[in-house]
Order: C-alpha cells, then sequence, then structure tokens
C-alpha cells in the first residue's frame, strides 16, 4: 500500500466497525500527521439488545466519538440510515458519495463486503451493503 497519501476516510456501517481490525493503523496514521475521518452510516440504534433504540443510539455514538478521539480522529460523521435495514441503492449510493466528495479522501477505507468473515462465521447484511456501496 502505497504511504504517500494526506488524507483517508473509514466508512462503515455501525459505530465500533472501525474498531475491529483499523483503528490500530488509524492510530499510526494520525501519530504520523495523516488526516483520517470516519462517516458512519448509521448511529447503531439496533446495537444494544434489552435497550431502547434511541438510547442506544445516544450511547453507540457517544462511544465511538470517543474511540475516533482516541486514536486522533476529529471528524465523526453520521449518514442516519436505519441499523438493521440498510438499504443497497441510489439514496444510499448518493449519500455516499456526497460523504466521499465532502472528505476528498486520498485513501478509502470501508468494511468487509462478503458474505463470510473468512468462511467461518457469516457477516451482517448491513456490513455487506455497505461496503458494496463504497465499492460502486
Amino acid at each position: 500500500m502505497p504511504l504517500d497519501w494526506r488524507r483517508a476516510l473509514a466508512i462503515v456501517a455501525h459505530p465500533d466497525d472501525v474498531e475491529y481490525g483499523t483503528a490500530g493503523a488509524v492510530a499510526e496514521w494520525t501519530a504520523a500527521g495523516k488526516e483520517v475521518a470516519y462517516v458512519l452510516v448509521t448511529r447503531g440504534e439496533a446495537g444494544i439488545d434489552g435497550i431502547d433504540p434511541a438510547e442506544s443510539a445516544r450511547i453507540r455514538q457517544s462511544e465511538q466519538l470517543a474511540s475516533a478521539a482516541a486514536v486522533g480522529v476529529r471528524e465523526v460523521e453520521f449518514l442516519d440510515h436505519r441499523d438493521g435495514v440498510i438499504e443497497e441503492g441510489p439514496a444510499l449510493r448518493a449519500d455516499l458519495a456526497a460523504a466521499i466528495r465532502r472528505h476528498r479522501p486520498e485513501l478509502l477505507i470501508t468494511i468487509n463486503h462478503r458474505e463470510t468473515w473468512g468462511g467461518r462465521a457469516w457477516n451482517t447484511p448491513d456490513h455487506r451493503v455497505v461496503g458494496r456501496a463504497v465499492l460502486d
């Protein structure tokens, strides 16, 4: 991977998606003076079983902002699509294209768009949809 970029953008489905596998690299990049921003398609409102979705969204957004700050990310944007039922199609692609135009990254990072995680565990529909939409 080339290292001569200055701005990166990570686009993922939910709060905590960047933290699984990418946040360590993000911390190194920001420590080296590179800019990294996050775009989250949802606020993760369906992510905490037994908690009201609005409260879950508030908690997960707060955790995501703190986690981004811990690795040197200053810009975190939420697109407010519905967690658990992200729809593949023109609306999602338009929102992602607009975010990419706003941030103008030289490096784009996204989530696994494949059916499984290494053939061992099924990947969620939200991850697959977002990953494919970013590639589109």
